[in-house]
């Protein structure tokens, strides 16, 4: 990356191409690439699958409240 295409703490322009965008949506673009090459699963809500904090999807809930 060149050092130039940071315009300031906000705002990423790439000088090859003239892609604007936020710099931290370009950073989290990043991450989630090199997440993926890996190999790696990003969990959507980010709590890993099994925790205690997730909730039961909306439906499920609905009907156990019915019961």
């Amino acid at each position: 990356m060149d050092e130039k295409s940071r315009e300031s703490q906000a705002v990423f322009s790439c000088t090859a191409c003239g892609h604007t965008e936020h710099a931290d949506i370009v950073g989290a673009k990043n991450t989630l690439a090199r997440y993926r090459a890996a190999g790696l699963v990003v969990p959507g809500r980010g709590d890993p699958s099994g925790s205690g904090k997730r909730q039961a999807p909306r439906s499920t809930a609905r009907a156990a409240q019915a019961a």
